[in-house]
């Protein structure tokens, strides 16, 4: 099959949204795609007193999913970690580009993986607009584009001393997914809930689009936790010039994982283990009544882990530091399992 019979037959841009779709579209954006697929470029429309944020992730078989994963678990994987760059920023979802290579043009394996693919697009509203097919090894590549009010996007340099950490959801189930996964859990002896739980978390993590456009108003900073808390944390402490305490005791962690794995692997988990697509933010103590009252609301799923402080360090040496209940402690002491479990590596 040529590329272009591809796209016609697998990639059409859908119609209406689906019944799942997020809330989240902006009437501005109704006649944003001057020209989509079928032409050398897309031309786009960004709505007025908006930025444009952009984001590109590659995933690569055997190292970002397992060779025999299914092409519905690949597609569902892809865009969601894709996704949840822009949840981090605070945009909202738009358009979308693929880069698909495969090693040949099987229709059995592109069928499942564009239904999958343009499935998800639909809840997110986030239409398809170019990208390119070529053979090789089998390798994914998507850039998500969305939008953010002027103004309000959320960065990685906006965290100040004082502020709270928030991080939503589960902390740890990415690396639990893939110890699973893997056959390296200490105790697979779970239930089946339990492992299609897991199995969901890493082929079909969920963006936290909707929790970031709610807290766009009351935090400045956000990540998104896709290497690990104390790593993507690391980052933010970096580039806001700040300091991080963290309480290990606080951290949010499923009870699927604390089944899977003992206590100290969860919390190794948690801190290192990556793969979690969660966002971590800080909230100014004058927002702090804002955002309680949106977890108490369950309009978020968040909760608070710690601090940005003044940094001790007299040599820009910005970092993270750990607490469990109340007393310090070494990161290292407590990543007794830390082995990698985010990548597929040889």
């Amino acid at each position: 099959m040529k590329e272009f019979d591809i796209i016609n037959q697998f990639f059409k841009v859908q119609g209406v949204p689906s019944a799942n779709s997020l809330p989240v579209k902006n009437s501005a954006l109704k006649d944003s795609v001057v020209k989509s697929i079928g032409d050398d470029c897309a031309i786009l429309s960004v709505p007025d007193k908006h930025d444009l944020v952009v984001s590109m992730d590659t995933l690569v078989s055997g190292r970002h999913f397992p060779d025999d994963a299914l092409p519905g678990q690949i597609a569902t994987r892809a865009f969601g970690t894709c996704l949840s760059d822009l949840a981090a920023m605070g945009a909202i979802p738009c358009w979308f580009t693929l880069g698909l290579t495969m090693p040949e043009a099987d229709i059995k394996w592109i069928a499942p993986f564009s239904e999958s693919l343009l499935s998800i697009a639909q809840d997110y509203q986030c239409e398809l607009i170019g990208g390119d097919t070529t053979q090789g090894p089998l390798t994914i590549t998507l850039q998500v584009h969305g939008i953010v009010e002027q103004g309000k996007a959320l960065r990685r340099d906006q965290a100040s001393v004082g502020d709270y950490v928030f991080v939503t959801g589960y902390l740890g189930d990415g690396a639990a997914a893939l110890a699973l996964i893997n056959d390296e859990a200490a105790n697979n002896a779970i239930a089946d809930a339990d492992k299609k739980y897991l199995d969901s978390r890493f082929y079909c993590p969920q963006p936290q689009i909707q929790a970031a456009l709610n807290i766009v108003d009351y935090s400045r900073c956000a990540i998104d936790i896709s290497d690990g808390l104390l790593a993507d944390l690391q980052h933010v402490a970096t580039a806001s010039q700040v300091d991080i305490e963290i309480d290990v005791d606080k951290l949010p962690i499923s009870l699927a994982c604390k089944h899977l794995v003992d206590s100290a692997t969860s919390l190794s988990f948690a801190l290192s283990g990556g793969d979690d697509y969660q966002v971590a933010f800080t909230v100014p103590e004058n927002h702090l009544p804002d955002v309680m009252r949106l977890i108490n609301d369950e309009s978020i799923a968040a909760t608070e882990i710690g601090r940005v402080v003044k940094a001790c360090s007299a040599n820009n040496d910005y970092g993270v530091r750990c607490f469990d209940n109340g007393k310090a402690v070494l990161a290292d002491e407590l990543l007794i399992h830390n082995k990698g479990y985010q990548h597929f590596t040889s």
